[in-house]
């Protein structure tokens, strides 16, 4: 059996040791920049350099994330580190901008690329477009599930390309590289590595901005998924061939890393080397064959009840060491744990709206509390293994009643009367206005409270099979085994209830930690991956002593080592050196991470040297055994120069400066000179103004626009609205769940809408475009072409806007069809321009800055008569969607007060068809939750509305001539005010900005410009 690579998270170089010495076959680190998680510590060049010499030297490859968006201005000084991490011998370099692929390919074409998550590449399409672009693995989204990865796995297989998925560690909401909301709400984007983890805090669901959503003891972390963990399904996936199983956490503890990585790896090793039972099984199987001939006999039967015995053995000692794991991983850090959406069943289960940080392992409920003696006795689980010791961490959750609370309060502040002070009193109002702001919530009168502390003294542990001590104690019913801890007396004063019922966490381990600490010191605690080495020893006629070796590395390459001795060997006196002698102080390697399976000594002659002799030569060798093993990484010294030219090529590339606006302005002139009628262009529309829509009704009301006055907008971005309401399909997919229900569009309604619209448009001045949703996965891509295809059949043709990568070209060669680009494709440079070549036109994102757009501008005009690339086309309006997500939104006990609030609108006479969903954070903004024709996917705008109207004569002076303005979701009145507002200023200089502004501002509330003015860092 393969086993799949075992990849872990590096965040700082203890993590590296403690990686490796805990069993990993690879580790991913990153450098100072460029890295997805700048908040890592991180490593510095040098020490990434340090790095990949001891994790090669160790048989652990190392690969390197450049897996940030890159703008323009940063594109020499990361090419330049891409040539260094090159040198250094790096394994593959983990990379998330497509302009970046273009110029390792074309730059350094020797580096291993790996395609990271934030890439997307969730189809076979995808795949394929990796392989024509030299990507050697692709680490698929966490949103992919079990029968999309097998056929995923097969086809890259086919082609060479390696699969690589996440196994432990935190999951994010939205699919990666598809959210901005960090971005958008201040301006620290997860696709430069600094997202702030806004899934990680409270929000509420609303209808109408009016109605609250907010279930009794459900939670209000809605965005917060639980953390990944594949353990207990490591056999099934190691059947699938899968390349490589990832951990994340480079921002987590060493505990976190050592624990994680070592159960993992024993896990897997359980897997590949359990031959005892396979060989027990197969005895087994003989030995009844052997019955059913006939050939019966005492002593066969004793054996395979003997057999049987065994594995049943085996089976119970593996039951329990995966219990074991299981605690460790839930003790080291856990949101609980789901299989997310690899495993269908459990697709419901992703959520954890309660808490959305580490919660400890779950070892039992309070029994009773004795305040007289300040005992807690806990009735633990069944079968549970880390029992809670003196100076473990422990965590009592408890949900508490309003009106006990109120009780105890009471009581508290009679007993405490003569006592109250003026301090007190204060408090006491600061408290009752506490309590007014809770009132108003629904979860007031069911507050979970956490109470933790360290454990001061010896547990006691109690067993209900004892029956001495049932009979002293008053709780005769227990069934278990009861733990009794003090409670903790500098924490005597703080008020909480520890109630009966409430659920209490093991929240630290001192053994695990103190594990951890010794593991560099336990040898016998390492798992690592040791090369084989043999080893040979000789004295030649001179009597100089020769040591040979060869050693087999993980990489498949074999090094092969010849050394001779300084100083001949002299006859011996009295006693020669024997071979047995030699053997030994050959064998001496310490902590070098070699398995000597073979050494031979020819030595015939009696001759003598001192011991440091033979450790000298041993020491030497050893040393140049080394240098051997790093050089076996590092590119050829011809290789090495081809890349070194390259990249200094690329620098004065990148250095070529021209005047943008003089460029511009130049390149305006002449156009005015070729139509020989400054008046006719300008009437002609020099500027495109695009606009997104998703109904037929808008795209009506623009027809009847057009008829009134010159052509409104030159595109009209067509997205298919979803024909069912988003509870409706959450009701839909909560009732009748089943997870090998096909996901496929509804192909006919799909038809009809664009049959319709292809008609609307005929004789129209604008060119129609189908928006594909910015997700397709295996289902919905087909669906996809078959839509395209039955239009193709009726005669009727259409061009597309998409984001998904490697379905662009198939689709656009299938149906000869033209390619627009939507911003989710994460336009950051003039590269990813020029590797995108096959769209008309490209969207640049909407995270950069003013001047990082003016510096892919000037590039992309330096670039444009030699390269052939797309038109640029920028979002000047509308609501950016900072979310796509494949995850739950709606609970089982949202729909249920959803369903009861509908039918009270029913009974009222009042339309619910019209209803919006939306999220309210803390800061009292909302964020509309709007369905995609793809239903298996939720799309969440951002809560303002992007506006550039103010920047608009900045951005004709910097050459972009195509803009767009997203009014999906939006009424006529709103699509044709918004829209003559931007035709009137992208046809003229002198337009009135007050004026336009005003307009603007009657329809949106709330306006921002996101990244333009401030930038990302």
């Amino acid at each position: 059996m393969k086993l799949p690579e075992l990849l872990a998270p590096v965040g700082s170089a203890e993590h590296l040791k403690t990686a490796i010495l805990s069993g990993a076959n690879s580790i991913y680190l990153s450098g100072e920049n460029y890295g997805a998680r700048k908040y890592a510590e991180n490593f510095s060049l040098p020490e990434i350099r340090e790095a990949i010499k001891y994790a090669h030297l160790h048989n652990v490859k190392a690969y390197v994330t450049v897996n940030t968006l890159i703008k323009e201005g940063e594109l020499k000084k990361v090419s330049e580190y891409l040539l260094q991490l090159y040198k250094m011998g790096v394994d593959a370099v983990l990379v998330q901008d497509i302009g970046l692929i273009n110029i390792i390919n074309k730059h350094i074409p020797k580096l291993n690329i790996h395609a990271s998550t934030q890439m997307n590449l969730h189809n076979i399409e995808g795949i394929k477009w990796a392989y024509d672009h030299n990507i050697k693995r692709i680490v698929l989204p966490r949103e992919i599930e079990m029968r999309e990865l097998k056929e995923i796995v097969e086809y890259a297989h086919s082609l060479g390309i390696e699969i690589e998925i996440f196994a432990h560690g935190a999951l994010c909401y939205s699919y990666s590289g598809h959210c901005l909301l960090s971005s958008l709400q201040g301006g620290r984007s997860g696709n430069r590595g600094r997202c702030a983890q806004p899934c990680r805090e409270q929000y509420e669901l609303s209808i109408n901005k009016s109605k609250r959503i907010s279930p009794k003891n459900e939670g209000n972390y809605l965005l917060s998924p639980r953390d990944l963990s594949l353990y207990e399904n490591l056999d099934e996936i190691v059947n699938l061939g899968i390349d490589s199983l990832k951990i994340e956490g480079r921002m987590r503890s060493t505990d976190y890393v050592a624990t994680v990585v070592k159960n993992y790896r024993k896990r897997l090793n359980r897997l590949r080397y359990d031959k005892t039972s396979k060989s027990l099984n197969r005895n087994i199987n003989e030995s009844i064959k052997k019955t059913k001939k006939g050939k019966k006999g005492r002593k066969s039967d004793l054996k395979k009840i003997e057999d049987k015995e065994k594995i049943e053995s085996l089976k119970k000692i593996q039951k329990e060491e995966n219990r074991n794991s299981e605690e460790e991983l839930g003790l080291v850090f856990n949101r609980e744990f789901t299989a997310g959406h690899l495993i269908p069943k459990n697709n419901p289960m992703i959520m954890n709206r309660k808490k959305p940080g580490h919660q400890g392992l779950y070892i039992g409920n309070i029994h009773r509390y004795n305040p007289q003696t300040e005992e807690i006795h806990i009735l633990l689980n069944d079968n549970l293994i880390h029992i809670p010791e003196k100076g473990d961490g422990i965590l009592i959750e408890s949900r508490i009643n309003r009106e006990n609370s109120d009780e105890r309060n009471n009581k508290s502040n009679k007993n405490n009367k003569n006592k109250q002070n003026e301090s007190k009193s204060n408090k006491k109002d600061k408290n009752k206005k506490k309590i007014k702001r809770m009132e108003n919530d629904e979860n007031y009168h069911s507050i979970i409270q956490t109470y933790g502390f360290d454990i001061s003294s010896k547990p006691v542990l109690k067993d209900s099979k004892d029956k001495h001590w049932r009979k002293r104690e008053k709780d005769k019913d227990i069934e278990g085994k009861l733990l009794v801890i003090k409670r903790v007396r500098e924490n005597k004063r703080i008020p909480f209830p520890l109630e009966k019922g409430s659920k209490v966490y093991l929240t630290k381990r001192n053994s695990l930690i103190n594990e951890v600490k010794n593991l560099k010191s336990d040898k016998s605690k390492h798992m690592i991956k040791k090369s084989n080495l043999e080893l040979y020893f000789r004295i030649d006629s001179d009597n100089y002593p020769h040591l040979k070796g060869n050693l087999k590395l993980d990489n498949g390459k074999v090094i092969t080592l010849k050394i001779r001795g300084e100083m001949p060997w002299e006859e011996a006196i009295k006693k020669p050196i024997t071979n047995e002698t030699i053997k030994k102080q050959l064998m001496k390697i310490g902590d070098l991470p070699y398995y000597i399976e073979k050494i031979t000594v020819n030595n015939n002659k009696s001759l003598f040297t001192p011991i440091s002799g033979i450790n000298e030569l041993r020491r030497e060798f050893f040393d140049k055994l080394e240098e051997e093993v790093i050089n076996s990484y590092i590119p050829t010294d011809e290789d090495i120069k081809i890349a070194e030219e390259n990249i200094k090529e690329l620098s004065k590339e990148l250095d070529r400066k021209i005047d943008l606006k003089a460029k511009v302005k130049s390149e305006q002139e002449n156009n005015d000179l070729k139509s020989n009628a400054k008046l006719e262009n300008k009437n002609k529309n020099s500027k495109n103004l695009s606009i997104y829509i998703n109904s037929l009704e808008s795209l009506k009301e623009i027809n009847k626009i057009n008829d009134l006055s010159n052509t409104l907008f030159n595109r009209i971005y067509l997205e298919i609205p979803p024909n069912r309401r988003l509870d409706e399909i959450t009701k839909d997919r909560i009732e009748n769940y089943n997870p090998n229900d096909s996901k496929e569009l509804n192909i006919s309604y799909c038809v009809n809408f664009l049959k319709s619209a292809i008609n609307l448009a005929q004789d129209q001045d604008y060119e129609l475009i189908w928006k594909l949703p910015d997700i397709a996965h295996k289902q919905s891509k087909e669906s996809i072409v078959k839509i395209l295809g039955i239009l193709n059949k009726m005669n009727l043709h259409i061009n597309i806007m998409t984001s998904l990568i490697g379905l662009d070209d198939s689709l656009k060669d299938k149906f000869k069809l033209e390619l627009y680009g939507n911003y989710p494709l994460n336009v950051y440079n003039a590269y990813s321009v020029m590797e995108l070549k096959n769209y008309k036109t490209l969207c640049i994102s909407p995270e950069l800055y003013k001047k990082n757009i003016e510096k892919l501008m000037e590039d992309y005009y330096t670039n444009k008569n030699n390269e052939g690339l797309s038109e640029m086309e920028i979002l000047v309006h509308g609501k950016i969607e900072a979310m796509t997500t494949r995850k739950e939104l709606i609970s089982k006990k949202q729909l249920k007060l959803i369903d009861k609030y509908n039918k009270k609108m029913r009974r009222d006479k009042m339309d619910i068809s019209s209803n919006e969903f939306y999220l309210k954070n803390r800061k009292d903004q909302y964020y509309p939750i709007r369905t995609s024709i793809n239903e298996d996917n939720l799309i969440i705008l951002n809560s303002e509305e992007f506006c550039l109207i103010d920047e608009i004569d900045y951005l004709k002076s910097i050459g972009i001539k195509n803009y767009s303005i997203d009014c999906r979701w939006k009424g006529i009145d709103y699509i044709r005010d918004i829209g003559m507002v931007y035709r009137d200023s992208l046809d003229n200089d002198d337009y009135d900005l007050g004026e336009f502004k005003e307009i603007i501002n009657k329809h949106s509330e709330q306006l921002t410009k996101a990244n333009f003015d401030i930038g990302l860092k």
